[in-house]
């Protein structure tokens, strides 16, 4: 009895080097993509990459794109810097006495790169996406205070000849600070940076085009 059961734990062992074996080896003709969450799988990008990275990239050709659980001998990662801020400026839209409605404009510049990586780890090709030579722009709508000047103290008095030096006073003071568009650039300059979704929009634009 006890041969028997030593005969099933051998043959137990056995089995799991032989499947920890199998995960690990390398697979030669098969390749891998790794894109953010934007593009779910079954978007378009996912075909027109694995169409047309083989053209261009040597060590692609003749392989076989698989999914999550394979060990691909080469693998396409994606990389994408953060966004480096050129300049903002503002254009009115309509310009109110009590609001003022603006469109803010961000203008920016970011890297993204495909990296072509062996089962190593190692870097073999980087194939630019977008590079920081180019500017790119977002804009943002925001309605603004208006800035409402105090009346002047003489017209109150002449027009309410009633008015008490003091009741005038309290007149005089009813104007308002509005926000002027620069002041509003410094203090929102986080909601005017561009979000990650606006340069992966780009890159999708990019890759469409090939």
């Amino acid at each position: 009895m006890k041969k028997i059961v030593s005969c099933y734990f051998f043959l137990f062992f056995i089995s799991i080097a032989v499947s920890g074996q199998s995960l690990s080896a390398v697979d030669s003709i098969k390749y891998s993509i790794h894109l953010p969450d934007y593009w779910k799988p079954g978007n378009k990008i996912w075909r027109i990459l694995n169409d047309k990275l083989p053209q261009v990239c040597e060590e692609l050709k003749g392989k076989e794109l698989c999914g999550d659980n394979c060990n691909p001998v080469y693998r396409i990662e994606f990389e994408m810097s953060e966004p480096i801020i050129n300049d903002y400026y503002s254009n009115p839209i309509s310009l109110g006495t009590i609001s003022q409605t603006w469109e803010f404009v961000t203008m920016y510049r970011f890297s993204s790169s495909f990296l072509l990586v062996n089962e190593k780890n190692e870097l073999l090709t980087r194939f630019i996406l977008v590079d920081t030579n180019e500017v790119w722009r977002v804009t943002h709508k925001a309605v603004l205070a208006s800035s409402i000047p105090t009346p002047p103290q003489k017209i109150y008095m002449l027009n309410n000849p009633g008015l008490t030096p003091a009741d005038a006073q309290l007149q005089h003071r009813t104007g308002t600070a509005g926000q002027s568009p620069y002041d509003y650039i410094n203090k929102n300059k986080d909601k005017l940076s561009p979000t990650q979704r606006d340069m992966l929009g780009i890159i999708d634009e990019k890759v469409r085009s090939w």
